[in-house]
């Protein structure tokens, strides 16, 4: 099989382990009552929506998903931000690093590219109800 370089890693914040495989990111993930788990494969374009499952994990609309890293288990919440985001690590393909933030709310779009503090990049119609916590959090940081 022929592989495709992959010129953008994306990695566990806790073990720094490689969550990209091929065209996916990979996650196990379980429903916040715990009835539901599995692997879930995200698309690694920021900002993209798709994803992969074994058809019967299916989580209802607006459904909080806890989202673990499948090598060390560490739970990925971005507790420090808010509790319905999920943070990860993404690496360019000029070794630059980033903190990539989504939604863990089923149906819920809402995914931002963080850099030193900043938002790079915002993406998805629900992202204005976060932009708020990245503010504050850079206000903090800066001192104010």
């Amino acid at each position: 099989m022929k592989t495709e370089p992959m010129k953008v890693h994306y990695l566990c914040p806790n073990c720094r382990s490689y969550l990209r495989v091929w065209n996916n990111i990979i996650f196990t993930v379980k429903s916040a009552e715990g009835k539901k788990q599995g692997l879930l494969l995200l698309n690694p374009e920021v900002g993209n929506y798709t994803y992969v499952s074994h058809p019967s994990l299916k989580f209802f609309e607006s459904e909080k998903v806890e989202f673990f890293c499948p090598v060390c288990f560490s739970n990925l919440t971005a507790k420090q931000i808010n509790e319905n985001l999920v943070k990860i690590i993404m690496v360019d393909e000029q070794l630059h690093e980033f903190d990539i933030y989504f939604s863990k709310i089923a149906g819920q779009h809402a995914t931002f590219k963080i850099a030193q503090d900043n938002i790079i990049e915002r993406h998805g119609e629900h992202s204005s109800s976060y932009v708020n916590y990245f503010m504050s959090k850079l206000r903090e940081n800066l001192g104010e």
